[in-house]
């Protein structure tokens, strides 16, 4: 049979995939394919002829094929100077063989391309040659793109084996290989009047695998490659059991979870082991058996799906038992393993980040082991675990979970725990959220959200105090945006009272050196207006005039700083002059006209003055400067005040008005992505957002 075309590669295809190596192609990958670039012409020429020391980047190829792996493309591209016509010695051929470690699946396309450089002649590789890719074929079986391509091309090796001149000559070469002496047994079966001579006369094993270190080797290749892939873009979930799962670098370390295995079939059955793709699961999805260990769910995406498909009671009883046993086992140990318990407890988080159920054993253990946990073994993993805490009472979440985890995290009293406890919380309520929309949440799912605010204020109030620097608000900001997200849901509010983020926090927000911070605070207060407005129409019983009056207070309060230049004013409706003291106002103010500065501390705060927002402001200026260019006189000097402008057009300068200017530094904003300021005040002052309409 005709193998398949051949495609060669260029310099700058290479160059272009170094080039993108961090996107398109593997950096060891780039090397091995370097190291191809080098040996395919210098394959070519006779061995006298060759200025290239050509074992070297043989060498080279195989270290890194047994260190990696091979690509898809990588491992053809290998696969055709090895089958075509080469001048390569055998010991260079063997090494190359030796080393085919492909890190991905195997194609068809290459199973075929294999098979059909089979046979005898002149542009065939050797017999030994062929008989190494016979036995590659043999150890790669369970990475096959389809097992049935083997299917589909078994008659031509049989049809190969028919030719005596190839059956004897293999048999003269290589002896009674094992796998040889079986195929000719199967042969000789078949055909008991074809004479094969005395090579099935041994005790040759049949059908063992050639080679069990090669396989072991090839399982962590393929399980490391897997990874990598979890950890970049998607990878495509395979329809196939998986196998040879091994954790660690060391090819000795089995996985703890068993591997997909069903013993009690029947023939009207399917077992998972049998299917193929995602078409065969489909259409035997009603048939197919579960495995004698579902805990291999942990374990194997396939059955996963599997599970997911067909869950039932009993199918998670099976699995807790089986976690039950092992965590038992490991508390009553006298020498526990931590490797073990970590590596149980990572499979279980991967389970449930897709299940997005906390196994009851897996939760029962935790709670056992937080009280004399040190806070810092495995630490991302438990986290990870306990944000799929379900939602409950908080009281006893808190006694039963939380209080230790918090003791344990909080033992050595530094911010850097806290903030690491901030992001939990963050994330458990972010799960929560997602189980409120899409489950009938409980009835306690109300309270147990505001139990979960209110501890977490507390705590966010703590650690702004102790160090306000902009990576802590931040991380704190985070919590109170989740709160947003939360009750961004009319479903969810219709059931939930907004809780309102403590005061001090809301104006250490807001008087901050960073632009992100403020624009995150006008952001967060837009969004928790508009849920006041929903709220308020679904349970109007449940907000007070007064807890609305004082959320419209940060809303005064900001506008009066940003919007107004009124800052700290307390004469408005429902202003709190941003809590602080008027003494204290009547001294800072005196303060800042002792500067000189032509300026009042009511003005500081606003488009023109705000540190954070100045320089916005008076570059939209020199914007609307520099396209008038030749039709002004004189460009303002900054910062920007309502008399200044009219000033300028005095002065032959720009002509704009005060509503026009910051309706224009609004919208600037906008364009550079600041969209939470202009938001809010968009979102509180209707007339302007008509006007920003209009203006568009």
């Amino acid at each position: 049979m005709d193998p398949p075309p051949r495609r060669e590669f260029t310099i700058e295809e290479l160059l272009d995939d170094l080039e993108h190596g961090k996107t398109r192609v593997h950096e060891c990958d780039a090397t091995i394919r370097y190291q191809l670039l080098n040996l395919r012409p210098a394959a070519k020429i006779p061995a006298k002829q060759r200025n290239l020391r050509i074992s070297t980047t043989v060498d080279r190829i195989s270290t890194r094929a047994y260190e990696d792996g091979l690509s898809k493309s990588s491992l053809d591209r290998l696969i055709d100077i090895i089958t075509l016509p080469n001048e390569l010695d055998q010991a260079s051929v063997n090494n190359l063989i030796k080393n085919l470690y492909p890190a991905d699946q195997v194609l068809n396309s290459l199973v075929t391309k294999v098979i059909g450089s089979l046979g005898h002649g002149k542009s065939k590789p050797s017999y030994s040659s062929q008989t190494a890719l016979l036995k590659w074929l043999v150890m790669i079986y369970n990475v096959l793109e389809s097992s049935k391509i083997i299917s589909q091309l078994y008659p031509v090796l049989f049809n190969l084996l028919d030719t005596s001149t190839i059956r004897m000559e293999l048999i003269r070469q290589v002896g009674n290989e094992p796998p040889l002496v079986g195929l000719l047994r199967v042969f000789k079966d078949y055909y008991p009047d074809i004479i094969v001579g005395d090579a099935v006369s041994g005790r040759a094993s049949v059908f063992t695998h050639p080679n069990k270190e090669w396989g072991e080797r090839l399982a962590d290749i393929q399980a490391i490659s897997f990874h990598q892939n979890q950890e970049g873009l998607p990878a495509e979930i395979p329809f196939r059991v998986s196998r040879s799962r091994t954790t660690g670098s060391h090819q000795n370390n089995k996985s703890l979870i068993p591997e997909v295995h069903t013993f009690s079939a029947n023939e009207s059955s399917i077992t998972l082991e049998e299917i193929e793709d995602v078409h065969d699961f489909v259409q035997k999805l009603e048939r197919i058996d579960p495995p004698n260990q579902l805990v291999a769910v942990l374990g194997d995406p396939l059955l996963q799906r599997l599970l997911q498909l067909r869950s039932s009671d009993e199918h998670e009883r099976r699995i807790n038992n089986w976690l039950y046993a092992f965590f038992e086992d490991q508390l009553h140990h006298p020498n526990p393993s931590e490797a073990k318990i970590l590596e149980m407890l990572e499979a279980i988080h991967k389970h449930t980040k897709s299940t997005k159920v906390l196994p009851e054993a897996c939760l029962r253990y935790l709670q056992s082991m937080l009280p004399e946990w040190n806070g810092s073994f495995g630490q991302e993993t438990i986290l990870g675990l306990l944000s799929f805490l379900p939602v409950k009472s908080f009281e006893d979440l808190y006694s039963e979970v939380l209080m230790p985890l918090e003791e344990a995290l909080l033992d050595s009293n530094t911010n850097h725990c806290k903030l690491t406890l901030m992001g939990y919380y963050t994330n458990l309520l972010n799960r929560w959220t997602v189980s409120m929309l899409t489950t009938a949440h409980p009835a306690e799912a109300t309270a147990a959200v505001a139990g979960l605010v209110s501890h977490a204020n507390s705590l966010a109030t703590v650690i702004i105090q102790g160090l306000p620097d902009v990576a802590t608000v931040s991380s704190v900001l985070g919590f109170y945006e989740s709160i947003g997200t939360l009750i961004s849901h009319p479903s969810i509010l219709q059931t939930i009272r907004i809780p309102i983020p403590p005061t001090q926090l809301v104006y250490i927000f807001h008087f901050t050196n960073s632009l992100d911070t403020l624009d995150r605070l006008c952001g967060l207060l837009s969004v928790y207006k508009s849920a006041f407005e929903t709220g308020r129409a679904f349970n109007p019983g449940q907000y007070s005039q007064d807890y609305v009056n004082h959320f419209n207070g940060f809303l005064m309060d900001v506008c009066n700083c940003v919007w107004r230049a009124h800052a700290f004013n307390t004469s408005d409706p429902n202003a709190l002059g941003c809590l602080l003291d008027p003494n204290t106002t009547v001294q800072l103010d005196d303060y800042v006209r002792d500067l000189g500065i032509s300026t009042t501390l009511s003005s500081l705060f606003s488009l023109s003055f705000s540190p954070v927002l100045c320089l916005f402001s008076i570059s939209y200026v020199r914007k609307l400067e520099d396209a008038a260019e030749n039709e002004i006189l004189v460009r303002h000097p900054g910062p920007v005040t309502q008399a200044s402008l009219k000033q300028l057009e005095k002065d032959n300068g720009l002509r704009l008005n005060w509503q026009d200017y910051r309706l224009g530094v609004l919208m600037e904003l906008e364009q550079k992505g600041v969209k939470g300021t202009a938001e809010l005040m968009y979102n509180t002052m209707k007339a302007l957002k008509t006007a920003r309409e209009n203006r568009a």
